[in-house]
Order: structure tokens, then C-alpha cells, then sequence
């Protein structure tokens, strides 16, 4: 009998020992399926998230309170200009953007840039980048509005980048310029005894009238036309024949059209023509020693311009080597002071000329002109230089002398005399330029 409860003892301690060895064994086991288990919701939990995220950036998409979203407020407040979107574009670097905020944003930059003629209100209101999309939302009726910068005002109907409707109106560019220079004054004046046109020393009226009329299309072509007029009238109590008499009398038009090629450097063609106004007479002589289209002459010239400009400096010099120099007298009694054959009114001489015109301001208020002009058909020589000092005392007042040195072997001169001839006048009055 004991016996049998020592076996019986026996197998009941087995048994335990076994199921013991057997729980251990299926501990580590559930151990095991427990961490897997959690990988696994947290990986769900995460996707889970990402839905949820992505659901909320689209959720506005899919509502029907479109109206009652306050992201979509800006697109149908008005035609409006709102400052943030405006920052957000220019004032920042670029960075990644997605949802609503970003693609109003971007409608209305389109608006701003493509249709600025719809903005009729500047009203800054808050970036809705900027806002929190968890709060709550707020209706259009909660959004407050500044007051309009200028009023509101209905833009009329136009039709979609319509120019007509838009009032823009294409103009040609107007490539001429014109200017001019008026004086009226009083003057000292001094002449040789052998000059051309005759004249004395005296004091005198003087009227200048200078027109400029000047073509330039900004590419290659140039048309510049000048118009001088003097004209001075003198009286003397030494002269018993003329109660008065001219003493400053030319008419002068210059022509030059220019095909630019080089930088500096103009094809040419120029025309000068130029006469007087009234008869010219020496003191106590009847004799007219000049007078209107006696004598006429033109010059006909090809060649090259160079144009040089830099601070207040500009000059012009255009060196022809074919002209044709044409003189006409309209009294035969001119013609041999003239240096035309007797008994002819006109003769025609084809040479070379140059001619040199310069401005330059040598300080404030003192401007200095010059026009050299010189002819040669290789058997005479016609050059003439002519300087004018201008002092501007104010805005309508100036002083002006005038240096004008001449050479002409090609006309009849008197015995002992030499072919130089010189005018000078020094004159204060009136100056306008227009």
C-alpha cells in the first residue's frame, strides 16, 4: 500500500515539474506575440494619422459651406487687394505650400499680375497662411473690412484682355525735336574799311532769330535743319544819303541729312545756302554794295560727319571732299565784287569744303559758339570763321560779342588792300530761348 502511494506521489511531482517547463516555455512565446502586436498598432496608428491629416487639408474641398470657409472669404469679398499675399510672394524666400491658404493665395496672385484693371480696393487683411486651420471657423460675416482705398467704384464691362476696352492707345514716337533762341539788342559795332557788305563803326540795333527743326529715328538716320537770321540797323549823323542803313544782315539755312556708320561717323549730304534782306550801303555813298539774293550762294557738299559730345561740349565737323559752290547775283553790277564773270549772274565752282560747328559752355553762364566754314575748287579760297561769346547775366538778359574773321581771294578787292576781312560787335539787351 505504500508502495502504490510512493508511485502515485511520484507521478502527481512529475506531472507539476512538466506543466511548470511547459508554462515557462509558453510565457516566452506570448512575450514574443506581444511585441509584434504593438509594432503593428502603432504602424496603424500612423497610417491612421496620415489619413486623418490628409482628410483635414481636403475637408474644405468636400464641404458644402464653401461660402462659409474663412479661406475662401478673399475670392468672393470683391475685386480687392490684399497685402499679405503680396508679402508672401515677394518678401520671402519659397518654401513648400499646400492646402487652401496656398492655392487662394495663388488665384489671386494670378488676378494681380494677369488683371490688375479688376482690383478697384486695397483692403489688408491677415495671411491666411498664417492662420491655424484647427480654430474654429469663421463665417464671411465675421471678417471685418477696412474701409476702401479710394471708393469702390463698377468697373465697366470688358471683355477679356480686350486693348480697345481697355482704352490703351498705341502712338507713333515723335523722333523731332525743335528749338530756337530770339535776341533783341543793343551794340557797339566795328568793321574794316574793305569788308564785303560794307558798313562803318557805329552804335546800333540788333534782332537774331536762330530755328532748329532736328529728325533722329534712334536707330541710324538723322535730318537736321537750322535757320539763322540777323539783322541790324544803324543810323549816323556822318551819313547825309541814308537816314538809316543795315550793318548786321544775313539769312542762312543749313540742310544735312546723315546715314550713321560708325559710332561717331555720319554719311553726309549737306546743303548751305544763304543771303541778305535789304540793301547794303557804305556811309555817303549811293552805291549798293549788296543787297537781297545779290549775292545768293549754296553749297552742295558730300561727305563725312563726326559728332563728338561730352559734358558741355558738342561739336560737329564734316569734312567734304566733293561740293559744288553755286553764286548767283541778281544785279549785274555785283557780279565782278563777286567774283562773277561781267555780264553773268551766276557761276558755278566745284571743290572741297569743310565745315566745323562747336558749343561749348566754359562756365556757368558763359557759352561760346563757333562756326568755321572754309571752300577751296583749287584755284580760290573761301573761309570764314565765326565766334560768339554770350554771357547770360539772368533769364531774359545777356551780353553778346561777336568775332567774325573772313578770307575770299576769289572776289575783286581794292588797291593795297588784302583779302582778310573782319566784323566785330559787342551788344547787351534782350536773350530768349524756346
Amino acid at each position: 500500500m505504500r508502495r502504490i502511494f510512493l508511485l502515485g506521489l511520484t507521478a502527481v511531482a512529475a506531472f507539476g515539474t512538466l506543466q511548470a517547463q511547459t508554462a515557462r516555455r509558453g510565457h516566452r512565446g506570448v512575450t514574443h506575440a506581444t511585441v509584434d502586436s504593438t509594432t503593428l498598432i502603432a504602424n496603424n496608428y500612423a497610417h491612421r494619422l496620415d489619413s486623418l491629416s490628409q482628410a483635414a487639408r481636403t475637408a474644405d474641398n468636400d464641404s458644402d459651406d464653401v461660402l462659409e470657409n474663412p479661406y475662401y472669404f478673399p475670392l468672393f469679398a470683391g475685386n480687392t487687394l490684399y497685402d499679405a499675399q503680396l508679402r508672401d510672394a515677394l518678401g520671402r524666400l519659397s518654401t513648400e505650400k499646400n492646402g487652401v491658404p496656398s492655392a487662394v493665395s495663388s488665384a489671386l496672385l494670378d488676378i494681380y499680375t494677369q488683371r490688375p484693371d479688376l482690383v478697384t480696393r486695397v483692403l489688408p487683411v491677415a495671411d491666411p497662411s498664417k492662420t491655424n486651420q484647427s480654430n474654429a471657423k469663421a463665417t464671411a460675416s465675421q471678417v471685418e473690412l477696412s474701409a476702401p482705398k479710394p471708393a469702390p467704384v463698377a468697373p465697366a464691362a470688358r471683355p477679356w484682355m480686350d486693348d480697345a476696352a481697355l482704352n490703351i492707345q498705341v502712338e507713333r514716337p515723335n523722333f523731332w525735336t525743335f528749338k530756337g533762341n530770339f535776341s533783341l539788342q543793343f551794340m557797339q559795332y566795328y568793321v574794316s574799311d574793305n569788308w564785303y557788305k560794307g558798313g562803318e563803326d557805329h552804335n546800333s540795333l540788333l534782332a537774331m532769330l536762330n530755328a532748329e527743326a532736328n529728325y533722329d529715328n534712334k536707330e541710324k538716320l538723322t535730318f537736321s535743319n537750322k535757320l539763322e537770321m540777323r539783322l541790324g540797323f544803324q543810323s549816323s549823323q556822318s551819313d547825309t544819303q541814308h537816314e538809316y542803313k543795315t550793318n548786321a544782315d544775313q539769312i542762312r539755312l543749313t540742310n544735312k541729312l546723315g546715314l550713321q556708320a560708325a559710332k561717331r561717323w555720319y554719311y553726309t549730304v549737306m546743303l548751305q545756302s544763304w543771303t541778305q534782306f535789304y540793301p547794303g550801303y557804305q556811309a555817303n555813298d549811293p552805291k549798293v554794295y549788296s543787297d537781297f539774293m545779290s549775292p545768293f550762294e549754296s553749297v552742295l557738299s558730300v561727305g563725312m560727319d563726326y559728332k563728338y559730345k561730352k559734358g558741355s561740349f558738342e561739336l560737329s565737323a564734316t569734312l567734304s571732299p566733293i561740293a559744288a559752290d553755286y553764286k548767283y547775283v541778281d544785279r549785274l553790277a555785283l557780279a565782278g565784287r563777286n567774283g562773277i564773270d561781267a555780264g553773268k549772274h551766276s557761276r558755278l565752282n566745284l571743290g572741297s569744303t569743310v565745315t566745323v560747328n562747336s558749343r561749348w559752355e566754359l562756365a556757368k553762364g558763359l557759352l561760346w559758339t563757333t562756326r568755321f566754314y572754309a571752300f577751296t575748287s583749287y584755284s580760290r579760297v573761301q573761309a570764314e570763321w565765326e565766334n560768339t561769346f554770350a554771357l547770360k547775366v539772368n533769364k531774359y538778359l545777356s551780353t553778346k560779342i561777336f568775332l567774325y574773321p573772313r578770307f575770299d581771294d576769289g572776289v575783286k578787292r581794292k588797291q593795297g588792300q588784302s583779302y582778310f576781312q573782319f566784323n566785330e560787335y559787342l551788344s547787351v539787351g534782350l536773350d530768349l530761348g524756346f
